[in-house]
């Protein structure tokens, strides 16, 4: 199928997901804009997602999708309503990234003209007139995701491995009310989905511990929802040795406006690591679980902290990591790091 950029007037993409999930996705919905660059772009998202997306400037609308089934009722009249209006755009083409629940129905519903979609599923394969041999997830998964574009004639070194964020003026004035630009900062993200995939408190503590004491590095620590307990634990632990910054919850848009003053940000494998990565900050990154590889950037700069687990492996056979990283680790990577901005900044 021969599919001309001029026939291409309105495109939707189905990105539901977690946040991370989302972000993994930016450099393909970004692609889409570039082969289509005069279409408009909407992008259907979980409502608590709307926040990745509603500053990109590839992205003209950004649809909210409520998935929640409870009550049943309700989730029925909104789906229902949500499906009438999807479908009253008559998009030309709709791009399924999520391929997984109910979204094979979504889609045939929704009828646009080019339905492009995975085949790994008899009900996406019965939904889509246009189907990829889904792809192997050895490799950076934004990558991966991007080879759905190949009937589109978008081919896989198109998609960049990395994310995108952009944060209003807005942000920018909260994030100079709460901070001190005469300080520099280095900010802490303790959050993590689970608890056996965090890295304990005690050893982020140690780590902020010495680099205020070698590169005098205040350390900042961001407030996650539903964990405000863990930032307490940290600011508490930090005034044995320096009055560390822990922020009230903010939103999105003005936590990445904190973390585009910060020096560094130090994080888990969550969905602040994808924004830091969006926002080009240098990261400290324990991967406690999942390997570097899938998500790594090439367009920002990203130590790892990543140890083996041999007793547990992913799907590809390769194993998968482990929380237990001693602090010594840790250290020799963020100086490490901070070497590397450092030439950097020489060389101009």
């Amino acid at each position: 199928m021969e599919i001309k950029s001029e026939e291409i007037k309105k495109i939707c993409v189905l990105g539901w997901g977690l946040k991370g999930d989302l972000f993994i996705r930016i450099p393909v919905i970004e692609a889409i804009k570039t082969r289509f660059p005069d279409a408009q772009l909407t992008v259907i998202v979980d409502p608590m997602n709307m926040d990745v997306l509603e500053n990109h400037p590839d992205v003209d609308i950004v649809f909210p999708f409520n998935r929640n089934k409870k009550p049943f009722l309700k989730y029925l009249a909104s789906t229902w309503s949500n499906i009438l209006k999807l479908r009253k755009e008559k998009f030309d083409l709709f791009v399924n990234l999520y391929s997984g629940g109910s979204s094979p129905h979504i889609t045939r519903m929704v009828n646009a003209r080019i339905r492009l979609g995975f085949d790994h599923s008899r009900a996406l394969r019965r939904s889509n007139n246009l189907l990829v041999a889904h792809p192997s997830l050895c490799g950076n998964w934004s990558k991966a995701f991007g080879t759905i574009l190949q009937p589109l004639g978008v081919e896989q070194e198109a998609i960049r491995r990395g994310t995108t964020f952009v944060c209003t003026q807005a942000a920018f004035e909260c994030a100079d009310k709460l901070l001190d630009e005469s300080i520099a900062y280095v900010g802490f993200n303790l959050g993590a989905g689970a608890d056996e995939k965090r890295w304990p408190i005690a050893s982020y503590v140690e780590l902020a511990r010495y680099i205020y004491q070698k590169y005098h590095y205040l350390p900042l620590v961001f407030t996650n929802p539903g964990m405000e307990n863990l930032a307490y634990q940290f600011s508490t632990k930090c005034s044995a040795f320096c009055n560390a910054l822990q922020l009230p919850l903010i939103n999105l848009d003005e936590v990445g406006a904190v973390m585009q003053k910060c020096q560094y940000i130090i994080t888990g494998d969550t969905g602040l690591m994808h924004l830091a990565f969006g926002l080009k900050r240098p990261c400290l990154v324990m991967f406690t679980y999942t390997r570097p590889e899938i998500v790594e950037p090439e367009d920002c700069i990203m130590a790892p902290c990543f140890i083996e687990n041999p007793e547990h492996s992913d799907a590809c056979g390769n194993p998968l990591g482990t929380k237990d990283i001693p602090v010594e680790y840790a250290v020799n990577k963020f100086d490490e790091l901070e070497n590397l901005i450092s030439v950097q900044l020489e060389k101009g």
